[in-house]
Parts: structure tokens; sequence; C-alpha cells
């Protein structure tokens, strides 16, 4: 399960932006989403900033536990035109057992089968997109599918619905 992180997982608000004061939020649900999936599949931060800005974000999500096996940077995307794409397939992983989730379709064009494209997050303390994924998740991986693209067609009903917020 490959996450991206601004806006997917985190918010931050930048209060001044000549002393760098920011705030970080958290996406409600963040941390029981990530210790539920867990058990279920490999997670991989997959972020289009810096590892310069993104290392130290991850390391606050991951104050307590160690959720991430891998996590990319931009350095790790290509380029496609003026974007920084993200290319799963050079994640050397079976294309068929991927799930990418990111706030901007545009960001896993290259593997839009394998992406769910979630709601972004802007510091809503009532947000449950997460919750509502992770039960979306939790279905497709208890059902064992062999291969994820087709449990994502199956399902992209209560995604735009409950995650896409499209329905």
């Amino acid at each position: 399960l490959v996450l991206d992180l601004d806006e997917t997982l985190i918010n931050l608000e930048i209060k001044d932006i000549n002393s760098n004061k920011c705030i970080l939020h958290f996406r409600p649900d963040l941390f029981s989403f990530l210790t539920d999936i867990k058990p279920f599949c490999e997670l991989i931060s997959f972020t289009s900033a810096s590892k310069e800005y993104a290392r130290p974000i991850i390391n606050e999500i991951e104050l307590k536990n160690k959720y991430f096996d891998y996590c990319l940077f931009r350095e790790h995307s290509v380029i496609c035109g003026n974007d920084f794409v993200k290319d799963i397939s050079r994640i050397g992983r079976d294309m068929k057992k991927i799930i990418i989730i990111d706030n901007m379709e545009e960001n896993f064009r290259l593997n839009k089968k394998n992406g769910i494209k979630i709601y972004p997050f802007y510091g809503d303390e009532n947000d449950n997109i997460l919750n509502e994924l992770k039960k979306i998740l939790m279905m497709i991986f208890k059902q064992g599918y062999e291969d994820l693209t087709l449990a994502l067609e199956n399902y992209s009903y209560e995604i735009k619905k409950k995650v896409t917020l499209e329905g």
C-alpha cells in the first residue's frame, strides 16, 4: 500500500512564512488507520516532496510506532512534462498487488488501475475519510483478491462515494 503524505495523511499549515512557523495536522484516524492496515500489507510512504521536507514529518508520524517499510521522495519520481509523477511500477512489486492512495490523481497517472484518489485533507478535524478507506481496504484484504486492480474496479462505487466524495 503506497501512501501519499501532503493532503492525504497530513496537512502542514504555514502560520508565518518569514519565521517558517507551521502547524502539522494529522488527518483524523491516521494512527488507527496505519495500525489496523499494517498487518495486512507492506506500507510505503511516497511523496513528491523533497526528503529534507518530508523526513521530519514521517519521523513525527512514527514517533511511537514504525509504520512505513519504505519511504520514497521526489527523487524517486519520474518527470512527465513539468510534473513529478509517482511511477509505482518502479518499486519492484507485482503490479497486481499494489495500491497507491493520493489526493491528486495526476500523481499516479502512469498506474491509474492501481490508484485510489482520496479527498484532500486541509486540516478539517471532522474528516472521516481514513476511517471509510480503512473499511474498504479491510474488505478487500479479507476477501483475498489475487489482483488488487480488480478489487479496486469492483469497489469503485464505494470508493468514489466514501473516499473521493464524488458520489
